[in-house]
């Protein structure tokens, strides 16, 4: 258990910087209204998630990477493809603009508010809210036509991940046999377009050809919003070939060459790790091997999927903890926290 004084230095480091979750779905919001889905990502109720968002500000976890999700109602991980059936034309389009509308229906009941601007986040935290940036998870909505981004730049989604698990026209994913070798002639142009509007690119479930050929296209820092690195521990085992959704070593190499930021899972057995320990122990390993300028955080946050050792943010001031006693400076936890994700943001602003 972290001691008195690490959990002291923690919350100080929390209260005095900016900090963010890299990619949440505060409980999986985005299945509001919708019917025969995958449990998985069935919404939890309005209760819920106005319990979640109050439980970040508190923590505080002062902003979060809300992700808009394209492949919702036809997600199936038991499915071949993952997907239980395709989008009909145009289908994929309209689910997005129904969730981005019900985020601003959210931002209207709940103490949160979009932003695209790193440098507003302490005043939306010290006026008591959550600082939201919108990112896509997965890119069905653009179809066979990328200027469909600029809309989503306008709507406030600043941050493009094209991949997510049902497969796609844009790319391959690393949990699926590759089909086009990497990203799609459309994906790549899909980037471009995104790199073109400003952009920042998360390349979480991209394959590494997928991957590399993002950081080809974009020429500056990508993100790699949540996931972990797979290694062999001797205290919990290995994670070299049980955890599909891990990083290899040249995948985290890939990552941080770009000046880009990886975020580290806090997401319960299958997906993640199976204690507090281990991910402090898995955190660490991901720092020596990229350096703390390239580690942030992640929770996912999808309540069946979070493990009894993070199942609320409350409980973030001892995420802190176990990383200080396992060597962490207030510094490395700051950059951790936010800092290396704000450094990007701001770098793909310029």
């Amino acid at each position: 258990m972290p001691t008195d004084d690490s959990l002291n230095r923690a919350r100080a480091v929390l209260a005095a910087n900016p900090t963010t979750d890299l990619h949440s779905h505060l409980g999986y919001w985005e299945g509001k209204g919708l019917t025969d889905i995958f449990d998985l990502v069935a919404y939890q109720g309005d209760d819920k998630l106005g319990q979640n968002v109050q439980q970040m500000v508190a923590a505080p976890c002062k902003s979060v990477y809300l992700c808009v999700t394209s492949d919702n109602p036809l997600l199936d991980l038991s499915q071949p493809g993952n997907k239980k059936r395709d989008y009909q034309l145009g289908e994929a389009w309209q689910e997005y603009r129904r969730q981005r509308a019900l985020v601003d229906e959210f931002c209207e009941r709940f103490p949160m508010r979009i932003t695209t601007d790193a440098d507003g986040i302490e005043s939306i935290h010290a006026a008591g809210e959550l600082a939201v940036l919108l990112t896509t998870e997965g890119g069905h909505m653009v179809e066979d036509d990328p200027s469909r981004l600029d809309r989503l730049y306008a709507d406030g989604v600043h941050r493009f991940q094209p991949v997510h698990y049902a497969h796609s026209k844009l790319g391959d994913s690393q949990t699926d046999p590759a089909m086009f070798g990497g990203l799609s002639p459309v994906g790549k142009e899909a980037i471009r377009y995104a790199v073109g509007l400003g952009m920042a690119v998360d390349a979480a479930h991209a394959s590494f050809e997928a991957a590399a050929d993002m950081a080809d296209l974009v020429a500056g820092p990508l993100i790699l919003s949540h996931t972990m690195m797979k290694y062999d521990s001797e205290r919990f085992g290995s994670y070299l070939d049980s955890r599909p959704r891990f990083i290899t070593r040249r995948h985290a190499f890939l990552i941080a060459e770009t000046g880009g930021v990886i975020g580290t899972w806090t997401c319960g057995v299958p997906y993640g790790v199976e204690s507090l320990e281990a991910f402090a122990e898995a955190v660490c390993r991901m720092v020596d091997t990229v350096g703390i300028d390239h580690v942030g955080w992640a929770t996912d946050y999808i309540n069946p999927a979070m493990p009894d050792w993070f199942d609320d943010y409350e409980k973030l001031p001892q995420i802190g903890a176990a990383l200080i006693d396992a060597g962490f400076s207030d510094g490395d936890l700051a950059k951790f926290f936010g800092g290396n994700a704000f450094r990007v943001l701001r770098e793909v602003a310029r």
